[in-house]
């Protein structure tokens, strides 16, 4: 499990990977084909597609590298997460 938490008393401040703090979580998972079905799952509940997760509540395309694949989206406070998947036969 995995739970993210909005504090509505910390003054309507929005998250900045330039403070001091989280940069970002990534989590792995087991294949290329778990990322697309998070994908569904986020999109299911509200994260819109967009071409880059810059703004709260959206997700990249799956971005296929040499190292495996990444789906990047972004919580309501804007804070980036990330999903991995390894290559194929790694």
């Amino acid at each position: 499990m995995f739970a993210l938490h909005r504090h509505e008393g910390n003054g309507q401040e929005r998250f900045a990977e330039t403070h001091t703090g989280l940069d970002h979580v990534g989590l792995a998972v087991a294949t290329r084909a778990d990322l697309e079905r998070w994908q569904e799952h986020l999109t299911g509940h509200g994260v819109q597609r967009s071409p880059q997760a810059d703004r709260p509540l959206t997700q990249s395309p799956i971005v296929d590298e040499p190292y495996g694949s990444v789906l990047t989206f972004r919580d309501p406070d804007a804070i980036a997460l990330e999903l991995f998947a390894p290559p194929a036969g790694a």
